[in-house]
C-alpha cells in the first residue's frame, strides 16, 4: 500500500494528497520534477517541504521516558496554592478572634459588671432550726 496509507489518516484531502506525493518521491515511484508540477511549487520549495515533513516525523520518533510526564506546577499554580493556604490560616484566625470577642462581650455585659446576678440562696436545715456554731463564743 505504501503512500496510499495516508488516506486512512486524519486531515484534509489536500494535505493527504501532498503527503502522498512526497512519500511517492521517497519510494522512487514519482520523480521530483513531476511531484513539483502536481504540487505547483518549485524544486527548492519541494525539498524544504519534504525535509520539514521528515523532520516532524523524526521528532515524533525520538525516544521518550515511559509513562506520563511529571506535572511541574507553574508559578501561577504555586502562588495559587500558597494563597489558598494563607486564606485557610486567616479563616481560622478570624474564627478564633470572633469567639474571643463573643466571650469578652458576655463577660463585660452591664448586668454582670454591676453585680446584676442574684446572690446564691443560703442553705437551710430541713428542720427549720438553726445550727449551732462550732466556734466558741
Amino acid at each position: 500500500m505504501g503512500p496510499r496509507l495516508v488516506r486512512h489518516l486524519e486531515g484534509s484531502d489536500q494535505a493527504k494528497d501532498r503527503l502522498e506525493i512526497i512519500l511517492e518521491t521517497l519510494t522512487g515511484t514519482l520523480p521530483v520534477r513531476e511531484a513539483c508540477e502536481r504540487l505547483g511549487i518549485g524544486e527548492a520549495m519541494f525539498h524544504r517541504l519534504r525535509n520539514r515533513v521528515l523532520q516532524v516525523a523524526m521528532a515524533d520518533l525520538e525516544p521518550r521516558p515511559r509513562g506520563r510526564p511529571r506535572h511541574h506546577p507553574s508559578e501561577a499554580e504555586q502562588q495559587c496554592e500558597a494563597l489558598a493556604g494563607e486564606m485557610e490560616l486567616l479563616k481560622s484566625e478570624l474564627l478564633a478572634a470572633t469567639v474571643r470577642g463573643e466571650v469578652q462581650g458576655i463577660l463585660l455585659q452591664p448586668s454582670l459588671a454591676k453585680g446584676g446576678l442574684k446572690p446564691a440562696l443560703k442553705k437551710t436545715n430541713p428542720s427549720g432550726r438553726r445550727r449551732r456554731s462550732r466556734r466558741p463564743r
